[in-house]
């Protein structure tokens, strides 16, 4: 017997619009006077036009292609161009009953089979979805069924983030030819590292976008973009998923500009972190790495470099906004007490025998080098404060600053001793940051290696009751308090500053969650 789970779109037709997550209703009239255009900052280009790319697809992508389900601005799974879904008692089968009546782009029927093509087109953006896939079946016309190897709990977070194309995207010999979606926009043109340009779909199934247009303009450099927005020659900026994050430095300033509105929220769990190396010394003596964590000042390190915009980490790394939800409150984690963390090292037999400040054993002073990359003008402040307070304690610590590639290298050979970590920022399931990170099968190297952890992030994939499922996340983070990995420091949300004259703008949830309602925005001063 089926458990069903529905999620029914409830929403009267007002003015012609539809929205998914609630009746929104724009003026009936925009003004004529005022082009209803609006151009976006984006910190890089797009890697192509078929939605297999980026991360996991192209910002501006987002806008041409659906998805069946969405995360809305709390990280709840909402209903796109599905309109409900069921899963079988045992998780291994999931059926999507579809919207009636969409139409691609050139006018091709959205249906059932459309979506089992998109699914099997090339299923690299859909995470770990393609290996638990037996098969997928369009069982009539509005009706897909996923048919599983074995229950798959992040499944409706993959959906989320798994673009529908049309199959007369692709040509005769199943080569992609031409971006054909469902979305609110469709491709007017892309100049290859200056701008995407989108003009409206006057037939999107859920009423004729107010914007006429929408311009993805490359501003490489987060001031840049700050003071084109400033000087009027963007209207929106910041978001993650586009590239476009602020310098924290410039939010300050912009918050004070009358005409500009800074929009923020939590919307996807992302967790800056120090990893330890604990498989050499002196990381895989526990009680090094527990005294680094107490000798750690992370509330202060983060209000004095990342201030408002960042939530510390201080009961580990689903202490966070959008993941408090799953946190194990019993336990205490790592408070800074530097008197403990010295403690710690004496046990550990590092003493300061020759009085330099530097402890030492053995005729060998204890320090690490600590390797990051320049990936946000934060990060290198954040090691500098790390590298103070270590020194406080006893320990040394040698910063080395490399490309971000070249870190990522350096981390797969293990050719570190502590290394800044910026968190996989994904959907709302965390499964996939402990997948990342701390799985010790997934082929490269992890971040500590505790064959209990492992199977316990399996279970998290395959457990589909919420209430089993959140026991696994808490036996998830006790093992990492006890072991004490690394000292988790910080998320940062998503923030957007927008120009004013942009109304009924807001951020969905997700990684893409800065675009999704384009569709609704217009243009007033």
């Amino acid at each position: 017997m089926n458990k069903r789970i529905t999620a029914l779109l409830i929403c009267i037709i007002v003015g012609g619009i539809l929205a998914v997550a609630g009746c929104i209703t724009p003026p009936e009239e925009v003004s004529k006077e005022l082009p209803q255009e609006i151009v976006i900052g984006m910190g890089g280009d797009i890697k192509g036009l078929e939605p297999v790319y980026g991360c996991p697809w192209g910002a501006p992508l987002r806008l041409i292609y659906e998805t069946l389900v969405m995360e809305d601005a709390d990280l709840k799974i909402q209903p796109l161009l599905a309109e409900s879904w069921e899963v079988s008692e045992d998780g291994k089968v999931w059926t999507f009953h579809l919207n009636k009546g969409i139409k691609f782009h050139d006018g091709t029927p959205f249906n059932a089979s459309v979506v089992k093509f998109s699914f099997e087109y090339k299923p690299a953006p859909y995470r770990a979805l393609p290996h638990y896939t037996k098969s997928i079946d369009a069982i009539d016309e509005y009706t897909v069924k996923f048919v599983l190897n074995k229950p798959y709990a992040p499944l409706l977070r993959d959906v989320s983030s798994a673009p529908i194309m049309s199959p007369t995207a692709v040509d005769e010999n199943g080569e992609f030819k031409s971006p054909i979606g469902t979305g609110p926009f469709k491709l007017d043109k892309w100049v290859k590292g200056q701008k995407i340009v989108l003009v409206k779909n006057e037939n999107y199934w859920r009423g004729s976008p107010k914007l006429e247009a929408v311009t993805f303009k490359i501003i490489p450099d987060a001031s840049a973009r700050a003071m084109a927005l400033e000087t009027g020659e963007i209207d929106l900026t910041g978001h993650r998923a586009g590239r476009g994050v602020l310098y924290v430095s410039d939010i300050p300033r912009l918050r004070e500009k009358p005409e500009i509105k800074i929009v923020e929220g939590y919307t996807q769990p992302c967790v800056n972190w120090i990893q330890f190396n604990t498989e050499k010394e002196p990381f895989s003596d526990l009680k090094v790495r527990k005294a680094v964590y107490y000798g750690i000042d992370t509330q202060k390190m983060v209000t004095a470099v990342v201030g408002e915009t960042a939530a510390p980490l201080l009961q580990g790394p689903l202490s966070m906004p959008s993941t408090e939800h799953l946190l194990n409150r019993e336990l205490t984690w790592y408070p800074y007490n530097p008197e403990k963390a010295k403690e710690l090292l004496a046990e550990a037999g590092w003493k300061d025998t020759d009085g330099d400040g530097f402890r030492d054993r053995n005729g060998e002073q204890l320090k690490v080098t600590f390797v990051l990359s320049a990936f946000s003008p934060e990060l290198p402040k954040i090691a500098e404060v790390a590298q103070a307070q270590l020194k406080e304690i006893g320990m040394g610590v040698k910063l080395q600053m490399v490309e971000y590639g070249a870190q990522q290298m350096m981390f797969e050979k293990g050719q570190y001793d502590m290394m800044m970590q910026m968190g996989v920022c994904g959907h709302g399931d965390p499964s996939l940051w402990f997948n990342y990170f701390f799985h010790s099968k997934r082929g490269v190297r992890c971040a500590f290696k505790d064959e209990q952890l492992t199977t316990l992030i399996d279970r998290l994939y395959t457990t589909v009751d919420s209430k089993d499922r959140l026991k696994v996340f808490y036996e998830i983070q006790e093992i990492m308090e006890e072991d004490a990995p690394g000292v988790f420091l910080f998320s940062d949300p998503n923030i957007v500053a927008v120009n004013k004259r942009v109304k009924n703008y807001e951020v969905q949830g997700g990684i893409h969650g800065a675009y999704l309602s384009l569709w609704k925005v217009y243009i007033e001063e």
